[in-house]
């Protein structure tokens, strides 16, 4: 068996080396080397999208992923890229009723009342096929490709193997690792086969849209679903691609947009968990006028960082500030030490001046999105996995709300979920239980803190510590350090009281006076005359 496996691994590595060398691999290989457009970058662009396609379904898989990375990759590949189409030949009924039966133990005719033998859609892990139970409820069957596991093992060998061999080009012309991407598809298509983890995501979903009157989720059947079968609840309606069907059938199309929306940004701000690819063929409108989200394969989840670097990015734009648009980019992608601050900002400013002017209705989210990231990509700034699938869906979903409506304003929709979510993040109430919340980190820091400090006063005592500085007022720079001085001072004792304070409010330690620790009162107090010595000494720097 090992043997047949090895023969199959060759074959196909051949495959593979012959696909690559006709499509001119050395030629772009050359291109990426010498930074030279004597090659069109369309051109290559059109020719890697058409060696994809024919390596096969991982390798289109593969260039999906690609082409949700807009902070990486020039427009001309992700353009290319996202007509990538993962529809492959539907495999026989006869291979569908093995695997069916062989997973839930049981005869076809024992559990359906119908099968439709031709599937609804065929992508390259499996088919979706609709069939009617013994109950009478209609449903949508999802079966895994029979031998796709063993396909998607060898590919990937062979897929990390070729990436190793390319990385040193795709770093010197796109500038990014190809390698972490690699591996972050290796997961994502591993749990993209086990059928379970989605169907656990729908009950998931389900749960949190049931507030919407206007959002549906479909049910799953879980005795008829395994790792390699998912059934669920058939939906009837208009595919969301289908714009005409949805007029013709009497829906407003803005009302559809703003609705939608609106789920979106609850996803983003309320729930933090968001599906992570709602193009149009994953919406259905149903008969009745509600939205309903189907394919749950691919979800993203999103942490109050993450709120609160998306909100400073766009308040940036509207208030003219470049500060709060280069917070956000510092946490929403790797920037290095040798990117240059001032020409960044330089940029940053003249995209400032392109959309300050605008009034929020008129603002183009996806537009402003691709901006940013062609400023990141002429800068060599990579943008976090993690984050891309976010700014992937917002650009997604703002693009269908436009496609059903050109008037329609995504960033508008979206006002009311961010001063609703910067008023809760950033209230009194709420930073104080960030900041008093028992933590290991005070453990480990107080722990830390007699021989971190014993070290700082060492090195001042041994004169290790210097400072090098230029300036015209020798006076006023000993006045600073004062001042300075002073400030880290009263910033060591107040690290020391919250440590000191979390500790004992941690292991309940001291009396308290309506339930209320004493402990805490007291610490707050010092706390407040501290900082205002802090604020003083700032005012004097």
């Amino acid at each position: 068996m090992k043997r047949i496996g090895a023969v199959s691994g060759f074959k196909r590595f051949n495959q593979i080396a012959y696909i690559v060398t006709k499509y001119g691999l050395s030629e772009l290989a050359e291109f990426t080397k010498l930074k030279k457009h004597s090659l069109d970058e369309s051109t290559v662009a059109k020719r890697f999208k058409r060696m994809l396609e024919e390596l096969g379904p991982t390798f289109v898989k593969f260039g999906q992923l690609l082409s949700t990375q807009e902070g990486i990759l020039p427009e001309s590949f992700i353009e290319e890229l996202k007509q990538l189409q993962d529809n492959v030949e539907p495999f026989a009924f006869e291979e569908v009723k093995k695997i069916i039966e062989s997973e839930l133990g049981k005869s076809m005719g024992d559990i359906f009342e119908e099968f439709d033998e031709r599937p609804e859609a065929s992508a390259s892990l499996g088919q979706v096929h609709k069939a009617k139970l013994k109950n009478g409820d209609y449903v949508a069957v999802k079966i895994q490709r029979p031998g796709i596991e063993d396909v998607i093992a060898s590919d990937m060998f062979l897929l990390k193997r070729l990436g190793m061999l390319i990385s040193k080009r795709v770093k010197q012309f796109f500038h990014f690792d190809i390698m972490p991407l690699i591996d972050e598809f290796d997961k994502t298509i591993r749990r993209e086969m086990d059928y379970e983890i989605e169907a656990h995501f729908i009950e998931v979903f389900k749960k949190n849209f049931s507030r919407f009157d206007y959002v549906y989720v479909p049910s799953v059947y879980w005795e008829y679903t395994t790792r390699k079968i998912i059934t669920m609840e058939y939906i009837f309606g208009f595919k969301a691609t289908n714009k005409q069907s949805i007029i013709d059938a009497g829906f407003d199309l803005k009302e559809l947009a703003t609705k939608g929306a609106k789920v979106f940004w609850y996803q983003i701000f309320d729930a933090g968990l968001f599906h992570a690819d709602p193009h149009p063929g994953n919406i259905i409108i149903m008969e009745d006028g509600r939205i309903c989200y189907i394919d749950y394969g691919m979800v993203g989840k999103i942490t109050d960082e993450d709120k609160v670097n998306l909100i400073e990015m766009i308040s940036g734009f509207i208030e003219k500030d470049a500060i709060r648009i280069m917070y956000s980019i510092e946490n929403f992608a790797s920037v290095g030490e040798d990117v240059k601050e001032d020409e960044l900002m330089s940029d940053i400013d003249e995209l400032i001046e392109m959309y300050h002017s605008l009034p929020l209705k008129r603002m183009n989210l996806t537009k402003i999105l691709r901006d940013v990231f062609a400023v990141l990509r002429k800068h060599r700034i990579v943008i976090k996995r993690s984050s891309s699938r976010l700014l992937r869906a917002i650009m997604i979903a703002d693009g269908v709300g436009r496609d059903f409506h050109p008037d329609f304003n995504f960033v508008d929709v979206a006002a009311p979920y961010f001063k609703r979510f910067a008023k809760k993040y950033y209230s009194p109430l709420n930073v104080l239980r960030i900041l008093f919340k028992p933590s290991p980190d005070y453990l480990i820091a107080a722990r830390k803190l007699p021989s971190a400090t014993k070290h700082f006063v060492g090195s001042l005592q041994k004169g290790s510590i210097k400072i090098t500085a230029e300036v015209d007022e020798f006076s006023r720079m000993i006045d600073t350090f004062r001042y300075v001085a002073r400030q880290i001072g009263i910033s060591l004792i107040m690290s020391a009281v919250i440590v000191g304070m979390s500790i004992m409010l941690a292991y309940n330690v001291g009396p308290k006076v309506h339930s209320i620790p004493i402990v805490l009162v007291i610490c707050i107090v010092v706390l407040v005359v501290l900082a205002i010595g802090i604020i003083d000494a700032e005012k004097k720097l």
